[in-house]
């Protein structure tokens, strides 16, 4: 009887050591530094990291959240930059429905290449970029 119960044990803990979940990660999912941010009216940049402003910023992607956290300092005034929620990734198009600091919706598109990610918003509901006044950043992963 007691080989039985041991026999079962044995049987019953090797079963739950291989039916573990596998868990699908995102190509986003970890820490990224801004290298690069421009804002831009059709072709022509406005506004652009290094030129006329400095900075820096870091985004994280976990699962099915986000944050971001970045200081930036123009002239005479420092401005911090940080929020985040949870977001939706559907092929290149991306949703991030912000909870903090105000609740709302940013649209983007994601292009990733191997450790760099290049986000442009905002873009409609069918994944076109507004040109008249739109932003784009890259991101390289953290080693």
């Amino acid at each position: 009887m007691k080989k039985i119960i041991f026999l079962s044990l044995i049987i019953s803990l090797f079963g739950s050591c291989t039916q573990q979940q596998q868990v699908v990660k995102s190509p986003l999912d970890g820490a990224w530094d801004l290298i690069s941010y421009e804002q831009r009216h059709g072709d022509t940049i406005i506004l652009q990291l290094g030129k006329d402003f400095t900075g820096s910023e870091m985004k994280i992607w976990s699962g099915k959240y986000f944050n971001y956290v970045g200081q930036y300092k123009m002239a005479d005034s420092t401005m911090n930059n940080y929020g985040g929620g949870t977001f939706t990734l559907v092929g290149n198009r991306c949703d991030e429905i912000k909870t903090f600091p105000t609740p709302t919706t940013v649209k983007l598109l994601l292009e990733i290449k191997n450790d760099t990610i290049t986000q442009t918003w905002p873009v409609d509901d069918n994944g076109q970029v507004n040109n008249n006044d739109y932003y784009i950043q890259k991101l390289i992963r953290k080693q």
